[in-house]
């Protein structure tokens, strides 16, 4: 049964639910969802638009050890999830379900595959495939809407896209034809959402509960700039809506020890954050960059993180520099030092080994910087062939253009191609074929050179030379597109480099571990 303070607002929702579907050709399914005050347990009554589907499904197997009771509206039958799918046999059309599940788990073997699933003080952050049983698939001309029905004081934090009213207040969420398995997370609690308006993109934003409080203020802040700097691939973020759940708490000697991109629904951004860091640590921070320039390519698939992770590594330090936040020579610096640590992990291991092996042998520096490097060459190699018309922030704008919101996790050797189209060259599918299988870390000598850079004898640190055939490119690499101008609040000098032949910093107060 329903807990007493969701019976009466659920039978009112479920009213709603049976109302026919709005005139068009949409068939829109309608699920009611309530928590208990106690954030324990998550009731949810799904009512279809004509035919339902024969079957459900969870994203993770855990969601049948969750799932406390499962029946087909106006029948006593209980039903029985057969691993991470649930019948839905002798459903009338227009049918409806109601099933209750356990918000958090404890001692489940899959739960958590967003990472994302924990108590956070009074609030909750949960895992959707744990309790979300929705259509394996949905039609062009079809989707799922959620409607949160919460005790009084209580908030929602949902990765999916916001329907609106007048006002531009949020009354539902539309599921969207993301694949059901790609995880995600919804935040409960006595937070108040929030939103962010930049770059052309909306951030709505969940600040958890910590001891001791965040202020929002911090957290707005810290947020835009790093939107920002993001904004300075190609002139404004590259989403246009994205959920961004802020945890506190987080124990380390970073502002943000923690933080990852999840992209069921549309993409969401959670960080976990050092609350007790002052504002000026996290204004200057890596890792919010880092993460939201992961937007900046589509989901692509797990087989080839070093692609995704290697031009969030890329881009971490490059676009801090455009935006002010870092000198230029030290964002040269901080790319040079992470090269030098994926060379040194694992040396002999290929970039697919690695890639499969980087959780399981904690391979990260090698997979990280050496997709870092790649991406480094191509944009190099790009910008000369092309003459400057085109250059990695170029084809990443035009990717967005055709490519970004997709429903298919992309491979890698498949995207490199259509970077190859856009640009004319054929410069990506190179550089793929020469070193996927490779057990040698690239040699940057080369395009050291080209752009003028110089590594000192020992190879610890570098120089901006004077000299080199392709030092413009050089400069343009650190500086925003052409006619960009600074974003406001940001501090001059936006992109501009330290006088040639001047030595990068060597001793960097807290080097970048990614």
């Amino acid at each position: 049964m329903y807990g007493r303070d969701l019976r009466f607002p659920l039978f009112l929702a479920g009213l709603l639910c049976a109302l026919p579907a709005p005139a068009g050709e949409l068939r829109l399914h309608r699920y009611t969802v309530g928590v208990d005050e106690a954030l324990q347990q998550i009731s949810v009554r799904a009512c279809f638009d004509g035919p339902a589907p024969h079957s459900l499904v969870a994203e993770s197997l855990d969601a049948s050890l969750a799932l406390a009771e499962a029946r087909i509206e106006g029948t006593r039958t209980r039903l029985e999830p057969n691993g991470a799918e649930l019948g839905l046999a002798g459903m009338q059309d227009d049918g409806c379900l109601n099933y209750r599940s356990a918000l958090l788990i404890h001692g489940g073997r899959h739960q958590g595959s967003s990472g994302a699933a924990r108590r956070v003080g009074p609030d909750v952050v949960t895992d959707v495939g744990t309790w979300l049983w929705r259509p394996r698939s949905l039609a062009q001309n079809e989707d799922v809407e959620l409607r949160f029905i919460l005790p009084q004081g209580l908030s929602v934090s949902a990765p999916w896209t916001a329907v609106r009213d007048a006002q531009g207040g949020i009354t539902a969420y539309r599921l969207g034809r993301t694949p059901h398995d790609w995880p995600a997370a919804v935040a409960f609690g006595s937070f108040r959402e929030r939103e962010i308006d930049t770059g052309g993109a909306r951030l709505r934003v969940a600040l958890l509960h910590g001891a001791p409080a965040v202020e929002w203020d911090l957290v707005r802040q810290w947020l835009t700039r790093a939107a920002e700097a993001v904004s300075t691939s190609y002139g404004r973020f590259p989403v246009d809506e994205a959920q961004v759940v802020v945890v506190p708490g987080a124990r380390g000697d970073e502002p943000v020890p923690w933080a990852f991109v999840l992209r069921g629904g549309r993409p969401a951004l959670h960080f976990f954050i050092n609350q007790r860091e002052p504002l000026a640590a996290f204004m200057v921070d890596w890792t919010a960059v880092h993460e939201m320039s992961h937007l900046l390519l589509p989901y692509v698939r797990a087989e080839d993180a070093w692609l995704s992770e290697g031009l969030a590594s890329y881009y971490q330090n490059v676009l801090r520099a455009r935006a002010g936040m870092l000198p230029v020579a030290e964002a040269w610096q901080r790319m040079h030092a992470g090269f030098r640590r994926g060379m040194r992990s694992m040396p002999g291991t290929s970039l697919a080994a690695a890639t499969e092996r980087m959780h399981r042998d904690g391979a990260y520096m090698r997979v990280y910087w050496y997709g870092a490097a790649l991406l480094f060459m191509a944009d190099q190699r790009v910008r000369e062939r092309t003459q400057g018309r085109h250059s990695l922030d170029t084809l990443l704008r035009d990717l967005r253009a055709c490519c970004l919101g997709g429903r298919q996790a992309w491979q890698a050797v498949r995207l490199f191609a259509k970077l190859d189209q856009l640009s004319g060259t054929g410069v990506f599918s190179e550089l793929y074929e020469q070193h996927i299988a490779s057990t040698r870390f690239p040699d940057l000598a080369e395009t050291y050179r080209r752009l003028g850079i110089g590594p000192n004898a020992s190879g610890e640190s570098i120089e901006l030379l004077a000299q080199g055939p392709r030092i413009a490119d050089r400069d343009a690499i650190m500086s925003p597109p052409s006619g960009m101008s600074p974003p406001a609040g940001m501090s001059p000098p936006f992109g501009t480099l330290a006088p040639t032949g001047m030595s990068a910093p060597s001793g960097i107060a807290r080097p970048d571990q990614r």
